[in-house]
């Protein structure tokens, strides 16, 4: 369904967002409201999250969302332009209402040498897809979505992650203390937080996939090797893998 607009909401969310950006931890208060009441005052602002809210379970995407990796608190953002419109607009709400604290949030989840430069880089990593995600579903308009080719999901056993979570921290652990270059690291830290992702999910095609990229990149650098082969096995003992 495409929506009628004229480019008034997208410049004025535009500078909503540009004002929150650069704007002092003391005046983040100030900076949130123009904000929300930017998206609840355009008919096409509305309209997109009214489509990206129905059917959301925001209490599930968001513990989704805050997750652990080693001992490190990691964001996951959502892929699909419409669940992170929905996730990120109600997080909006929580941070304006006080329920959740926006500083905090930055400290935890992007953790830099200064309050104000973890809330810059929240800005860059979850304020700014947003904006693009909302402003794309705007002017691309919203679609009933194509119902997926089903697939039968064969789930593992709801032990696989305590099982298996001690032997991630250890690989976690063993990756940020390796001789390697920090872009490896880097992408180490992707594959172990998409396996930790795929864990949770339970779906054992999934979990099956992803440990099999992630077993072989270790493998080749010659890293825990210990951790892989108890992996390996726990896997097995839980039907994943032969």
């Amino acid at each position: 369904m495409n929506m009628e607009y004229n480019g008034e909401g997208i410049h004025a969310l535009v500078c909503a967002v540009e004002d929150l950006q650069s704007s002092n931890l003391i005046f983040i208060d100030r900076k949130l409201k123009p904000l929300l009441k930017c998206l609840a005052y355009y008919p096409e602002f509305r309209t997109v999250l009214s489509y990206c809210n129905q059917g959301f379970d925001y209490d599930a995407e968001k513990r989704k969302a805050f997750a652990k990796l080693g001992d490190s608190d990691i964001f996951r953002l959502p892929k699909n332009p419409k669940t992170l419109v929905a996730l990120v607009s109600n997080m909006l709400v929580e941070f304006d209402a006080g329920s959740m604290d926006i500083v905090t949030f930055s400290s935890k989840f992007f953790p830099t040498e200064t309050k104000q430069a973890s809330f810059e880089q929240c800005c860059v990593k979850v304020i700014e897809p947003f904006k693009l995600a909302l402003v794309g579903l705007v002017i691309d308009g919203i679609e009933e979505e194509p119902k997926a080719v089903e697939r039968t999901v064969e789930f593992a056993s709801s032990g696989l992650h305590q099982q298996t979570e001690y032997l991630l921290v250890a690989i976690y652990n063993a990756v940020q203390e390796a001789q390697i270059d920090d872009g490896e690291r880097q992408d180490y830290m992707v594959m172990l937080e998409g396996f930790a992702a795929a864990l949770d999910t339970r779906d054992s095609l999934m979990i099956k996939a992803i440990w099999l990229g992630l077993k072989k990149s270790l493998s080749a650098q010659k890293l825990c090797a210990k951790e892989i082969e108890k992996l390996d096995d726990t896997l097995r003992l839980y039907l994943v893998t032969k």
